[in-house]
């Protein structure tokens, strides 16, 4: 088959893998209670699981920044796709709890590993630098949008086969599979300016990253940044534990959180970072309005009666934030990290970043339960007040270190 060269066909086929690539590790998420039943599994070794996965991705992160400098991203992504699909059929199995740990050991490799840099790479290389933020952005919305709409579709089969889980996971390998085959013949081997360099050698890449300050300072705003989006997550039961709100309403409110707010903040953070020419000043302010509208969202009483102010306040902090999300990997564009080690870039930027995932809510936790009901939600979403005077600092210095190269150039 003739492979595609439009870069929004491309972006397209893409995100088709990123948005079914992490269904499988975060399963738990939708169908919990069906997944323990079917894995006869208990609380501690359902959260088991989940731990080895998130644990061994802070060390796949890195690794695999590596790799994605040494392959072609096309045969990255269809090996993380059908690997991870054919996995699942040893899944659907519901084999015992060794071989479950050995599976998320195995997804972590192919989700994360030969997965994440490859696919940060491969947006990056589809278009120059003034397309950078509505590729990224649009790469995040669309990933959201395709997840939702398999969600929906394993859901209906679950419904309608009796709540049969097994059948939610073959139905997911299938579609693993299927798309590993669609990257596989549609996806160009995408190739970077320096392809026809000797690649560099593997202690080259790392040596460049690693001294490279520019990159650590992305990796901390963006760890500000996730930080924020990840607490926001627990808008919901805020709502629901100290305004009263519905359970229903609730989920429909989580759902607009996670999904629809998420796919037009996405979109708005990548069309106004290519309008105004970098993502850092667009990240720069981004901190300012979240910092007043969290301070707004802190001081609103949790009075049943003014509920629809802390929904608004609350989804709206998560617009911006999701805008800054769609964005995040664009400053390595701006910061000039060559194409040949744009892979490891991604990788020691999403160790950096992504770390709140493994201590951030035993922390939250813990202050709940130490100041039970509103006061222990104030405290949480009042430190993020600080996340984002700490993230302006980092990107302001950020900005003025990219300036000051720019001169010495």
């Amino acid at each position: 088959m003739k492979k595609i060269q439009n870069k929004w066909i491309l972006l397209f086929v893409i995100c088709l893998g990123g948005g079914i690539i992490y269904i499988f590790p975060y399963l738990q998420y939708t169908f919990y209670d069906s997944m323990m039943e079917a894995l006869k599994f208990n609380n501690t070794q359902m959260g088991n699981i989940m731990s080895v996965y998130g644990a061994l991705n802070l060390v796949a992160y890195f690794i695999g920044g590596v790799v994605a400098d040494k392959f072609p991203p096309k045969y990255l992504l269809t090996f993380s796709l059908a690997a991870t699909g054919i996995v699942g059929f040893w899944f659907a199995a519901f084999p015992s709890y060794t071989s479950m740990l050995i599976i998320s050991v195995i997804w972590s490799i192919t989700t994360v590993f030969s997965y994440w840099p490859a696919v940060i790479k491969a947006v990056k290389l589809l278009g120059n630098s003034n397309e950078q933020g509505r590729l990224f952005g649009f790469r995040e919305a669309l990933n959201s949008m395709i997840s939702m709409i398999l969600s929906s579709l394993a859901l209906f089969i679950f419904s309608h086969s009796g709540e049969n889980f097994r059948n939610v996971v073959i139905f997911y390998s299938i579609a693993y599979i299927i798309v590993a085959l669609v990257t596989f013949l549609l996806l160009p081997n995408q190739e970077p300016e320096e392809a026809d360099e000797k690649r560099p050698g593997i202690f080259e890449g790392i040596g460049y990253v690693l001294k490279s300050p520019t990159v650590w300072i992305i990796g901390f705003v963006i760890f500000f940044a996730y930080g924020i989006g990840s607490t926001m997550g627990r808008l919901a039961p805020y709502l629901t534990a100290v305004f009263k709100m519905g359970a229903t309403t609730a989920g429909i409110v989580a759902i607009l959180n996670t999904y629809a707010v998420g796919n037009v903040g996405a979109v708005v953070g990548g069309i106004v970072t290519d309008k105004i020419k970098s993502s850092i000043k667009f990240i720069l302010w981004s901190f300012v309005i979240m910092a007043v509208l969290l301070v707004a969202f802190v001081l609103t009483p949790g009075l049943p009666s003014l509920l629809m102010v802390a929904v608004v306040l609350g989804l709206c902090i998560r617009l911006v934030q999701t805008a800054v999300r769609g964005v995040y990997f664009v400053p390595l564009d701006e910061a000039k990290i060559p194409n040949k080690y744009v892979g490891t870039a991604a990788g020691v930027v999403s160790v950096i970043g992504f770390a709140p995932d493994a201590f951030l809510f035993t922390i939250w936790g813990k202050i709940m339960d130490a100041n039970p009901g509103e006061a222990g939600y104030k405290m949480m979403f009042g430190a993020l007040i600080g996340f984002c005077a700490v993230g302006f600092v980092l990107t302001l210095v950020l900005k003025k270190m990219l300036a000051k190269k720019a001169v010495n150039e």
